[in-house]
């Protein structure tokens, strides 16, 4: 999942996933990065440059104040699923999927 931000004066704030990269595409992004149990690190990322997230945080970013608009991509991770259970799925529905013209098979 991506999405592209534009930023002025405003501070955005966002909680983001380990793995996510913060990607700057125009002016100077300045971004607050606030974890638990770890100091809050500033960065500012000029146009092209890229920081990947390390671990969950939320996050903070703004336009650098006096140098215009910015924007700033987000490209977070794609979700890993759990073991599954696609068997399940289709059974979960089974009973109650009838068709027209067709009886539901008799219970054990």
């Amino acid at each position: 999942m991506s999405c592209t931000l534009s930023l002025e004066a405003e501070c955005v704030g966002l909680r983001l996933p380990a793995g996510t990269e913060l990607v700057c595409r125009g002016g100077t992004v300045w971004v607050t990065i606030e974890a638990p149990g770890r100091a809050s690190p500033d960065l500012l990322l000029a146009r092209g440059e890229r920081h990947r997230l390390q671990g969950d945080a939320e996050v903070f970013l703004a336009a650098l104040h006096g140098a215009g608009p910015a924007l700033c991509r987000i490209e977070a991770p794609r979700q890993r699923r759990g073991p599954g259970f696609k068997w399940l799925r289709g059974l979960a529905s089974w009973p109650f999927a009838r068709l027209p013209g067709r009886s539901m098979p008799p219970r054990a």
